[in-house]
């Protein structure tokens, strides 16, 4: 994927418009190879996933599995 980055700001956006869980943002880091999504709550809790390789879909997928 391209830009992953944006696409992640953008599915952030969604979440926090629509999702039941208090989401403030996602967060992409990238660092040596690694690529995360932190997902961070209002209340100050940060879960971070792994998103190495994936695709848009895949994405979705780990961020939802990750706020269960």
């Amino acid at each position: 994927m391209e830009n992953k980055k944006k696409f992640i700001e953008e599915l952030g956006t969604i979440l926090m418009m629509y999702s039941r869980e208090e989401v403030e943002k996602l967060e992409y880091i990238k660092n040596d190879g690694v690529e995360l999504v932190c997902i961070i709550y209002t209340n100050g809790y940060k879960k971070c996933v792994n998103i190495w390789g994936d695709s848009c879909i895949a994405v979705i997928s780990d961020v939802y599995k990750a706020m269960r």
